[in-house]
C-alpha cells in the first residue's frame, strides 16, 4: 500500500511529527478475476488522517495535499473517485485537530523476478503496485518526430 505509506510521510515530513499524527486505512475492497492463474489485482480503500494540535493553517495544509495529488493521482475523477473530504476542529493559539478522509485506488501486477514471493507452475514472481508519480513534464526530453520512408504506407 505504498499510496498510505507516501501520504503518511508527506504529512510527516511537510505538516507535523508522527507523535501527533494517526493515518489508516479503512473500508478497504479487493478487486481480483477468479481462475487457475493470477495476473494482479486492485485494491480500494479510504486513507484516513488524523491530525492532532496541528499548527499549520488548513488551507496550507490542504495546497500540500492537492499538490500529493495532482503528482500521484491526477486521474481521480476518471477512476470514479471523489475528492478528500475533511473534518476540522479549532483549538486554542490557532492549533486545529484535522480528520482528513482520501479514497485511493491501488493497482497490483505480478512481474517475473526469480527471488519473487509468488509461484505459479514453475515461475517465480514478485507483486509489484503500480503507484508511483506521474512523471515531471519539466524534466522529459524534447519529443523528436521522427518520419521513416515516404510511401510506404498502403
Amino acid at each position: 500500500m505504498k499510496a498510505l505509506q507516501s501520504l503518511t510521510d508527506l504529512f510527516k515530513s511537510h505538516v507535523t511529527d508522527a507523535a501527533k499524527m494517526d493515518v489508516w486505512a479503512e473500508d478497504g475492497a479487493l478487486f481480483c478475476g477468479q481462475g487457475a492463474d493470477v495476473d494482479g489485482f486492485e485494491i480500494e480503500y479510504t486513507a484516513i488522517v488524523f491530525l492532532q494540535s496541528a499548527k499549520l493553517e488548513p488551507q496550507v495544509l490542504f495546497m500540500h495535499l492537492v499538490s500529493w495529488l495532482n503528482k500521484f493521482d491526477p486521474e481521480r475523477a476518471e477512476k470514479g473517485l471523489p475528492m478528500p473530504t475533511f473534518a476540522l476542529e479549532p483549538l486554542d493559539k490557532g492549533a486545529f485537530d484535522l480528520k482528513l478522509k482520501i479514497d485511493i485506488r491501488e493497482e497490483f501486477d505480478l512481474q517475473e523476478n526469480e527471488q519473487g514471493n509468488w509461484k505459479q507452475g514453475d515461475t517465480r514472481y514478485e507483486c509489484i503496485s503500480g503507484f508511483e508519480a506521474r512523471a515531471d513534464e519539466d524534466q522529459l526530453g524534447e519529443l523528436v518526430y521522427f518520419v521513416g520512408h515516404l510511401d510506404d504506407l498502403p
